[in-house]
């Protein structure tokens, strides 16, 4: 699977050829409820045998069913097209196997600290994260979120030294932002979209609401 090009959402959909996956900033994600053990394990066994190359899966098996997740090293530049290729395989399985795949809760999460560089050292102790690249800070277990440092505070109408990006696919993105409006938020900044949208609550704590780019 190696060199493999990269492509955009639609493409990777279309290859795909399955609903079953949504794309995050953490790369392409799956859930497939399973409450049986053993059949969760098969599933998992069988994803493995795959032979996915550098493109994943990673696999997390929890009671309820499995999280698959792919190309989680992506870049802005699209996902490799073997990725899509092998999320078709995947989703086979679990048809095969008659596991259904739950959409609605997939999501990646970090924080984001407005610290500056200097800062990273901090953070790092206290949680116990790898260092990757120059400002990210990652669960070396990777299950909690991740940290990064950036400055927060350009422009925005809302004070925050912290605040959550949350990536979810377009029209789960669209679900967000509706229900925290009805639920008391408001837009704080939308001069980016339609790669996020700054939502605040009504005391001024911020969230960015990702979705994937080229989207509709």
């Amino acid at each position: 699977m190696g060199g493999s090009m990269a492509i955009g959402a639609d493409e990777f959909y279309a290859v795909a050829s399955s609903d079953d996956w949504r794309l995050t900033f953490e790369g392409a994600l799956a859930h497939y409820v399973c409450p049986d053990a053993r059949r969760r394990v098969e599933f998992a066994g069988r994803v493995v045998d795959l032979e996915p190359g550098g493109y994943g899966p990673d696999l997390e098996l929890r009671a309820t069913g499995v999280t698959v997740r792919l190309a989680s090293s992506f870049d802005a530049g699209g996902l490799p097209e073997a990725a899509a290729g092998l999320a078709a395989s995947v989703s086979e399985i679990a048809e095969e196997l008659g596991l259904p795949a739950d959409v609605e809760h997939l999501q990646a999460m970090q924080i984001a600290v407005d610290g500056g560089m200097d800062a990273i050292p901090f953070w790092q102790a206290v949680t116990g994260y790898d260092q990757v690249g120059d400002a990210d800070l990652v669960d070396p277990l990777g299950r909690a979120p991740g940290v990064w440092n950036q400055a927060v505070n350009d422009g925005r109408d809302a004070p925050a030294r912290i605040h959550l990006d949350v990536s979810v696919s377009a029209d789960e993105a669209a679900r967000r932002i509706d229900a925290a409006l009805r639920a008391g938020g408001r837009v704080a900044d939308d001069s980016h979209a339609p790669h996020w949208i700054t939502l605040a609550d009504p005391s001024g704590n911020l969230v960015d609401i990702a979705a994937w780019p080229d989207l509709p």
